[in-house]
């Protein structure tokens, strides 16, 4: 059983020096604690060094299931889809020399992503770290922009999930016509901006199997494909994102929104997903609710030592909920 803790459970274990019992409980209990490297980054956001010194020190432990980044689980069910429905933007002979460097980074022991980060160690900046940057500081306002464009949508935050539409530009190549599902308009756009990038992370994951220009160009293929073909059970990260996006369009936009969506990501990392935040448990269960696929149960825990054990008594009684 997998149990994946938002970003604030962390600074609660780490203040509260529980890190330890956290890990004997999970190992008595047969539990997986998984970790994220989104969750690290917010960490790495912390303004005071001594505390963000000491949560990042807990989270890079050997004890817990390191995640790949979400980009890379996101494109991987992706690709699977275009290779089912687009084979003709596969490449026949892949070169996955490039891929694996990559990925090693990742999954590597010392040296890599996690060794870096526990050490504090900087990694050498890229065209790619720079527009993360400069993308981050655009988030918050561009959930402000998708706030004021839902506001035209009824009956609103209460629309089944699986219910809510959009409707595309007029003229559209590729578009039916008929509204789409929300999710498929923000992943389309997402997709087809970073994969003309050539040091974009999304792109680096794909384009040793998928010929992305060939992609690219096929303008009215790929749209078809996103607003109509792609299944939400096969890419529910797409679906999740999406989701995530649209309800918190209707609540208070804070720095901590577009974070919120990408952990909702890992919603289909682990049966059993703890935060502090009312407003992304609410939004999660939600999604377990209605989504069309099957996702982790959200746990709302309560702050500082009072939450940390109730974290501790739910992973050892994990059979129970």
């Amino acid at each position: 059983m997998r149990f994946f803790l938002d970003t604030n459970i962390w600074s609660y274990i780490a203040n509260e020096d529980a890190g330890s019992e956290l890990a004997m409980r999970a190992r008595a209990a047969g539990v997986e604690i998984v970790v994220s490297s989104a969750v690290v980054d917010e960490v790495q956001q912390l303004p005071v060094p001594d505390a963000r010194r000491k949560v990042i020190r807990l989270l890079t432990e050997n004890d817990w299931k390191r995640l790949m980044p979400e980009v890379f689980s996101e494109c991987s069910e992706v690709k699977a889809e275009l290779i089912r429905l687009r084979p003709e933007w596969v490449i026949a002979k892949p070169n996955m020399r490039e891929f694996n460097r990559v990925r090693y980074d990742w999954v590597r022991r010392t040296g890599g992503f996690w060794d870096r980060a526990r050490r504090e160690i900087d990694s050498p900046p890229t065209n790619e770290s720079v527009r993360r940057e400069q993308e981050e500081n655009l988030a918050v306002e561009q959930s402000f922009a998708i706030r004021e464009r839902l506001k035209k949508i009824r009956p609103g935050s209460e629309t089944h999930l699986q219910h809510v539409g959009h409707i595309p530009e007029t003229g559209t190549p590729g578009w039916t016509g008929k509204p789409v599902h929300y999710w498929r308009v923000p992943s389309l756009h997402m997709f087809k901006s970073e994969l003309q990038i050539y040091e974009s992370a999304i792109r680096e994951w794909l384009d040793s199997e998928i010929d992305v220009p060939a992609m690219l160009s096929s303008t009215e293929s790929m749209n078809r494909l996103w607003l109509h073909e792609l299944d939400p059970a096969a890419v529910p990260r797409q679906w999740l994102r999406g989701s995530f996006e649209f309800l918190q369009a209707w609540h208070k936009v804070t720095t901590g929104t577009p974070g919120d969506s990408r952990l909702a990501t890992h919603l289909v990392d682990a049966e059993v997903i703890i935060s502090a935040d009312k407003n992304f448990v609410r939004f999660a269960e939600r999604c377990r609710e209605e989504a069309p696929f099957k996702i982790g149960k959200t746990l709302l825990a309560k702050a500082n030592r009072a939450g940390v054990d109730e974290v501790l008594q739910w992973i050892s009684n994990a059979n129970t909920l």
